[in-house]
């Protein structure tokens, strides 16, 4: 087309100024054309409205300052957000959750070289399709450490945490104690990082079980970190891989946790609740017990539905009702 290589040398432009303002009415000049009017175009080819790229692109340049140990004010003023309380929103605004939570799960990486194809792809939705549920109310006990290791900086670096070596042998002993004490409730193994702090690289890790009998809640020691869950959440299921393909499994699980955090919460009408907790969920499949020795666990993350589409919804649902009043009015006026 007649104005990709215009847009693709504003997307360059954009990378070479990433630290510095940036605003639509220069980049059009530098195109040469009005500002609508590049505006317009820059849309129709890349799905997305230019200073809406601009935002995302400052940030995921941020996020990688940020993955190589940089404090967060000083990057946030590099990239003109001006405050740590003004990236953080901003960050929320596109993503849907806060960077703590990117820094818990998703290692940055270097932005790949800006395309008009990769625009359309990053911006475009995803094909993930979770269980949305409201989930009967449980509880989570279990034992917690302050972690702080260059090579787990985030939660999937340590699915069920017993894959670190040299964890796993006090970790399948706290399992099986916890199996035993919590008896009667069902099969089911939960692991949680939260708390992290961005500056100093240290969260904090939970491994415990779900406590789903009244009778086995009343056996959590007074020493055992517990959390109640409740609420809406999605859940995303791990692509099945057979049971001695540990390092598949594990790299299943590093990329649905991308898919999550970089396609599916910022393209749906949800966003992340901050209020309660996301978790790992091993159960039974976790063993290989089912589908033919494959192995298969669920990441659960806490949603609501954003203002801006809960306040469209209702809209749209007023406006159906205004438009069926008048049907049946219509209807009995007819009948008479």
């Amino acid at each position: 087309m007649e104005y990709e290589p215009m847009v693709q040398s504003a997307l360059e432009e954009i990378d070479r100024r990433i630290t510095d303002p940036i605003r639509a009415d220069e980049l059009a000049r530098a195109a040469g054309y009005s500002t609508c009017h590049f505006c317009r175009v820059f849309m129709a080819l890349t799905g997305t409205p230019v200073m809406a790229y601009v935002a995302r692109r400052k940030l995921a340049y941020a996020l990688y300052d940020l993955s190589r140990g940089r404090k967060v004010i000083d990057v946030a003023m590099d990239y003109g957000f001006e405050t740590h309380a003004g990236f953080t929103k901003a960050f929320k605004k596109c993503y849907g959750y806060p960077p703590s939570l990117f820094h818990l799960h998703i290692a940055a990486k270097p932005p790949q070289r800006a395309a008009i194809e990769s625009v359309n792809l990053m911006h475009g939705g995803s094909s993930m399709n979770p269980h949305i549920i409201e989930l009967t109310p449980f509880t989570v006990a279990g034992r917690t450490i302050r972690q702080k290791n260059p090579n787990v900086t985030r939660h999937a670096d340590i699915p069920a945490f017993c894959f670190l070596e040299e964890a796993e042998v006090e970790s399948f002993v706290l399992l099986q104690d916890m199996s035993v004490l919590f008896g009667k409730s069902k099969h089911c193994e939960v692991s949680m990082c939260y708390d992290a702090d961005p500056d100093s690289g240290e969260f904090t890790y939970l491994l415990g079980r779900a406590v789903t009998h009244p009778d086995d809640a009343l056996k959590i020691p007074p020493d055992m970190v517990r959390f109640e869950i409740d609420g809406l959440y999605a859940i995303f299921s791990t692509p099945p891989v057979d049971l001695w393909q540990r390092e598949r499994y594990v790299q299943g699980i590093r990329d649905t946790w991308s898919d999550i955090l970089l396609k599916w919460l910022s393209a749906s009408e949800f966003a992340y609740d901050e209020t309660r907790k996301d978790f790992e969920y091993y159960d039974y499949r976790d063993h290989g017990w089912y589908f033919d020795g494959k192995r298969q666990m669920d990441i659960c993350i806490p949603i609501r539905q954003r203002e801006e589409d809960k306040r469209k919804a209702w809209e749209k649902s007023e406006s159906y009702w205004q438009e069926e009043m008048k049907r049946r009015e219509v209807l009995r006026s007819t009948a008479a």
